[in-house]
C-alpha cells in the first residue's frame, strides 16, 4: 500500500501547484455594471457587448482598470496596489463613452502617458492623459471621431516614422434599417443576423504628430469588404513593419501586408481568409502569438455556435494552415459562441496557452436551440507539443455568464496572468491566478526613442537554455479590449533568461544577457 501513499502524495503535490483563478471583482472594490439599454426589440448593437483595457494612466506601476458601457456611464477604477481598486471616473473625466463597443490603450502623442481611444456605435471618443489623474477629450482636435459602427481598434505605427497610426474596425450599417425584426420559422423573435446588414467601411488615421488623417482608402483599404470585429497589428511575415489582421463575420477574414506606402490585403492568398472547408465563418475576438515557439506569429478566431473556433498557424513564408484539429482546439468550441480571447503563459512553463470567453447573443436562446444563454468561460493548457488540453475546470472556470470582453494582465504584479472580463448586462469578473510561486517569469516594459514611445512592434526574443520565446508588443486585439501594455515570459524553473533580444521599430537591436528572473525589466530603447 505504501506504493499508493506515495502516488497520492504525488499528486497531491501537483494539485497544489496547479494555479487556479478566483473572482476577486467584488472584494477588490468593482461595483461596476454593465448596462444594455434592452428594451425586448433586439436591437443588434445592445447585444455586441462592451470591452474592458488594462492600463497604467497614472504611471505606478500597478494596473488600472476601464470597463465600457452602453447605456450608462463607463468606469475608471484606479489599482491601489493592495488589492483593492478605486473608482475615479469622474475625477478623471472618463465617465462617457458613449454607446460604447470597445477601449484601447496607447501613448499616441509620446508624452509618456496612457492615452484611451473609445470605439462606439456612433461617435468614437479620444481621451488624451494630461498625466495629472485626468484626461481631455481630444476626440475634434485629433480628427479621430469616426461615427460608424466601432467595433475592435489598434495601434501601431505602420510608416514607421515614430508615432503611433490608428486602424478602427467598424461593423455594419445597422443605421440603414434599425427597426427590423427577425423571427425564426417558429415565430420567436431573435437578432437579426449579421448579414442582412450591408459592411461598413473601416477608417485607418495616419498619425502626424498629434493630428490624424483619415487615409483608409489612400493606403489600401477598401470599404465594405467584411464585417469586422476583432483586429490586430503584427508583423506576421517578419519583414520589420507591421502588417494587419481582421476577424470578419460572416466575411473572409483580411490580412492587409504592409508594402512599405500601401497595404496589400492577401487573407486568401495567405490562408486566413476561411477555415479549412472553405467557409466564412462568425468572426469575433483575435488573438496573435506564436504558441509553438517556432519565431512565427499565428492567428486564433472566436466564432459563433455550432462553429469551431479557429487557430491559423504561421507555416512560414506568408502562408497559414487551419490547424485547429490538430491542436485540438475543435470540438471543445463548438458548443459556444466565443468572443474574447489571448494567447498567455498561465502556467509559465515557456509556452502560450489561450482564454476564450462565451455567451449567447439571444436571451431566447433556449426556446430554440441546445445551448443556453450563459456560458462558462475556458481555457486551454498548452501541452507543448503543439497541440492543447481543456483544464477550465481545475483552473476554476466553473461560473457561467453571458461574457464578452477580455482583458490579460498582471493586476496585483506578482508574475502570473490574471484575467478581467466583462459581461452583457451584469457585474464583471475579475479573475486573479494564484500560483504557488514554484514557477519564474519575466516581464519586459519598452519605451521608444527614435521609435514610438510604447515600443509597439519591437520583437521581444527570450531565451532560457534551448527554449528560445519570441513575443511582439501590441496595442489592441482579443474583443473590444486592451492587453497588459508589458510582455510577458515563463521562465519555469530557470532563475534567468540567458538573452533578451528587442528589435526596434526602428531597426535597432538591443540584446542583454543573464538577465535575472521575477521582475518587470524595463527596456529603453539604445540611442
Amino acid at each position: 500500500m505504501r506504493w499508493v501513499f506515495v502516488l497520492l502524495c504525488l499528486w497531491g503535490a501537483a494539485a497544489a501547484a496547479q494555479p487556479r483563478y478566483v473572482d476577486v471583482a467584488a472584494a477588490a472594490g468593482i461595483e461596476f455594471a454593465h448596462r444594455n439599454g434592452a428594451k425586448g426589440q433586439k436591437q443588434l448593437p445592445e447585444t455586441m457587448g462592451s470591452g474592458v483595457a488594462f492600463f497604467d494612466y497614472d504611471d505606478d506601476g500597478w494596473l488600472d482598470l476601464y470597463w465600457v458601457n452602453v447605456a450608462a456611464p463607463a468606469a475608471l477604477y484606479r489599482n491601489e496596489g493592495n488589492g483593492r481598486f478605486a473608482e475615479r471616473t469622474q475625477a478623471a473625466g472618463v465617465g462617457n463613452s458613449g454607446c460604447g463597443m470597445g477601449a484601447v490603450a496607447a501613448d499616441y502623442d509620446n508624452d509618456g502617458d496612457a492615452d484611451l481611444y473609445i470605439t462606439c456605435y456612433g461617435a468614437n471618443i479620444l481621451y488624451r492623459n494630461r498625466g495629472d489623474g485626468r484626461f481631455a477629450d481630444a476626440t475634434a482636435p485629433a480628427g479621430v471621431g469616426d461615427e460608424g459602427f466601432g467595433t475592435g481598434a489598434a495601434f501601431g505605427d505602420w510608416d514607421l516614422d515614430g508615432d503611433l497610426d490608428l486602424y478602427v474596425a467598424n461593423y455594419l450599417n445597422f443605421r440603414a434599417d434599425p427597426d427590423r425584426a427577425c423571427f425564426r420559422e417558429d415565430s420567436v423573435r431573435v437578432y437579426c443576423a449579421p448579414w442582412t446588414y450591408a459592411p461598413e467601411a473601416d477608417a485607418f488615421y495616419r498619425n502626424d504628430d498629434g493630428r490624424f488623417a483619415e487615409v483608409g482608402a489612400e493606403v489600401g483599404f477598401a470599404g465594405g469588404r467584411a464585417r469586422e470585429l476583432g483586429a490586430a497589428f503584427g508583423d506576421w511575415d517578419l519583414d520589420g513593419d507591421l502588417d494587419l489582421f481582421a476577424a470578419g463575420d460572416g466575411t473572409p477574414n483580411l490580412l492587409y501586408q504592409n508594402e512599405g506606402d500601401h497595404f496589400a490585403e492577401v487573407g486568401l492568398i495567405a490562408g486566413v481568409s476561411h477555415n479549412r472547408q472553405g467557409q466564412s465563418e462568425a468572426g469575433m475576438g483575435v488573438a496573435a502569438g506564436d504558441y509553438d515557439n517556432d519565431g512565427a506569429f499565428d492567428f486564433f478566431v472566436t466564432n459563433f455556435y455550432l462553429e469551431t473556433n479557429t487557430l491559423y498557424h504561421n507555416e512560414g513564408e506568408g502562408f497559414f494552415r487551419d490547424r485547429t484539429t490538430d491542436a485540438k482546439l475543435g470540438k471543445p468550441s463548438l458548443a459556444y459562441l466565443s468572443w474574447g480571447t489571448a494567447f498567455f503563459d498561465w502556467d509559465l512553463d515557456g509556452d502560450e496557452d489561450l482564454f476564450v470567453a462565451n455567451g449567447h447573443i439571444d436571451d431566447n436562446v433556449a426556446l430554440f436551440a441546445e445551448t443556453t444563454y450563459a456560458q462558462p468561460n475556458q481555457l486551454f493548457r498548452n501541452d507543448g507539443a503543439a497541440g492543447f488540453a481543456e483544464v477550465s475546470a481545475a483552473a476554476g472556470l466553473g461560473a457561467v455568464q453571458s461574457s464578452r470582453g477580455v482583458a490579460l494582465g498582471d493586476c496585483d504584479n506578482d508574475g502570473d496572468g490574471d484575467i478581467a472580463v466583462a459581461h452583457i448586462n451584469a457585474r464583471p469578473s475579475l479573475l486573479r491566478n494564484d500560483m504557488d510561486g514554484e514557477r519564474n517569469y519575466l516581464a519586459v516594459r519598452t519605451v521608444g526613442v527614435e521609435s514610438n514611445r510604447d515600443g509597439v512592434g519591437a520583437r521581444i526574443r527570450v531565451r532560457t537554455g534551448p527554449r528560445v520565446q519570441v513575443r511582439e508588443v501590441r496595442r489592441g486585439g482579443s474583443y473590444l479590449s486592451s492587453h497588459d501594455p508589458r510582455v510577458f515570459f515563463g521562465l519555469g524553473a530557470s532563475a534567468q533568461a540567458d538573452e533578451v533580444e528587442i528589435r526596434w521599430p526602428s531597426g535597432k537591436v538591443q540584446r542583454l544577457s543573464r538577465v535575472l528572473a521575477g521582475q518587470v525589466l524595463t527596456a529603453k530603447e539604445p540611442q
